[in-house]
């Protein structure tokens, strides 16, 4: 007897698109891990001791959220989406409030507020359009194109970003998770120096790793004829210091 062969039925969730995986989940736990660093380096006290605690657990919420919705079926993918979306506005508001009470840093809280807003952004314009995207779709969504910066009436750049103050001594991934938001490489060259004066051209290198040693040792120069930076010893011996 021949038996019929069974029909496929072809489910595409959100954790088979890399466009969704890449661009909205791991910078959600990218950033989620963020918060949770920059809480622990929080003094407790009364006065900041209940914001801390609701940040926690909008950040836990909103990470739940967006694990959530890689598992989301085709009747379920709207709704799940716009869970998702509100937990995220919870937490840019509940950021925003510990940044007027003073219990996060004005600049960090910057930060934040600018990758939330990158995220709302993408989730709104790539999955919850006006129109919606078929689940069938989600593997053909094209990936976000970076968006050219921004030129002022005069024709010159925008202002640039204020540095973020890292705790001394610490040149953690965690803490470089804070800071390799800025785009300039010698404010970044720089905010690795506060954080570890007297350091070599190595100990910046396994800090800013998208650029070579010779690169960094030029923006040194650079920053050294500007009085900026310090260098004590020769060659190899350098060691570099921001000048007070």
């Amino acid at each position: 007897m021949q038996f019929e062969k069974d029909s496929l039925i072809q489910v595409k969730r959100l954790s088979s698109d890399d466009s969704y995986y890449s661009n909205v989940f791991k910078k959600t736990e990218k950033l989620v891990s963020v918060i949770f660093y920059v809480l622990s380096e929080t003094k407790l006290s009364p006065n900041t001791e209940t914001h801390i605690q609701i940040i926690k657990d909008r950040a836990l919420k909103t990470h739940e959220l967006s694990l959530e919705t890689l598992m989301l079926q085709r009747h379920e993918l709207h709704e799940g989406l716009l869970r998702f979306q509100y937990g995220l506005v919870a937490l840019q508001s509940t950021l925003t409030i510990a940044a007027v009470a003073r219990v996060i840093p004005e600049d960090i809280a910057r930060l934040f507020a600018e990758q939330l807003d990158a995220l709302l952004r993408y989730l709104s314009n790539h999955y919850l359009n006006k129109e919606g995207v078929p689940s069938g779709e989600l593997s053909e969504i094209a990936p976000v194109r970076a968006t050219p910066r921004p030129v002022s009436k005069s024709g010159s750049a925008p202002q640039r970003q204020r540095r973020v103050n890292i705790p001394a001594g610490d040149i953690s991934t965690d803490a470089y998770l804070v800071y390799s938001q800025l785009t300039d490489r010698a404010e970044r060259i720089k905010t690795v120096l506060e954080a570890k004066p007297e350091a070599t051209i190595k100990d910046i290198a396994e800090v800013i790793t998208d650029v070579s040693e010779k690169t960094i040792q030029r923006e040194l120069n650079s920053l050294i004829e500007k009085g900026q930076v310090s260098r004590e010893g020769e060659r190899r011996w350098s060691r570099y210091s921001v000048v007070k």
